[in-house]
């Protein structure tokens, strides 16, 4: 599919494979990407024969979360995070609600944000090479945004564990942790026979299904409106903001 910047997409089978195409900045998410994902995940749901949304990374991560330099360089574009993080919540939240299977086959790094789009699909799969990390905690931030999805997936007190450390874990550790459902040697053929049962599913019974479940879980409006507070208040607090600059200038975070 054409019209895309910072993804590539293409149809295979009954899945759409979507690329997450910044391995310069490591798939870090920007408002255009993360508009981008909305319209693939637009696009997957407007096909009646598309039964699953596949996310993948180039290069040498999955995703960085989001990317500082749009994000955080400055104070100007630290008060206009609102609606990007919004944008951010609600992509993660669709991913909850949507009649499509979203699933994630993670090779590489995973950090942060990268971390609560993993967590919000109903299947990841892992690599021998992945790594997860919420580093947040490390420039004076919360994962408050990823939190609810975090804690859907973990539980409390491995979601409260990992914010607290920012300890990186690998796709074994990730699995035990059920961060993602499956580490393998070889992700690419996991994928395929999960494909392969997932494309059986009906879409009615996977929208009734997820929304069966939300119904017993902390993923609301009210959950929405304080993780997109909480996320927006820290990244302006100054010495966080200083924590920014100073990584996006290739210094080390005070």
């Amino acid at each position: 599919m054409t019209g895309f910047e910072t993804l590539r997409v293409s149809r295979r089978d009954r899945a759409l494979d979507v690329v997450l195409n910044r391995p310069e900045r490591q798939n870090a998410l920007t408002r255009t990407m993360i508009g981008e994902l909305h319209r693939a995940l637009d696009a997957a749901e407007a096909d009646p024969d598309i039964r699953l949304l596949v996310l993948t990374g180039e290069g040498d991560s999955f995703c960085a979360g989001m990317d500082f330099v749009e994000a955080g360089a400055t104070e100007a574009a630290a008060q206009a995070l609102r609606p990007t993080v919004e944008d951010f919540y609600r992509l993660m939240e669709r991913f909850t609600q949507s009649r499509v299977v979203i699933a994630a086959q993670v090779t590489g790094r995973v950090t942060a944000g990268g971390v609560g789009l993993v967590a919000a699909t109903d299947y990841a799969i892992a690599g021998p090479g992945a790594s997860f990390q919420l580093s947040e905690v490390i420039f004076g931030l919360l994962p408050a945004t990823i939190a609810p999805f975090i804690i859907r997936r973990c539980g409390w007190q491995v979601a409260f564990r990992l914010s607290l450390t920012a300890q990186r874990i690998d796709a074994q550790r990730a699995a035990g942790l059920a961060l993602v459902d499956d580490a393998v040697d070889n992700p690419a053929d996991a994928m395929r026979q999960f494909m392969v049962r997932a494309a059986r599913v009906p879409p009615h019974c996977v929208r009734d299904l997820k929304g069966l479940f939300r119904e017993m879980w902390i993923i609301n409006d009210e959950t929405r409106r304080r993780a997109v507070d909480v996320s927006v208040e820290q990244i302006m607090r100054p010495e966080t903001h200083d924590s920014i600059r100073r990584f996006v200038q290739g210094m080390r975070p005070s």
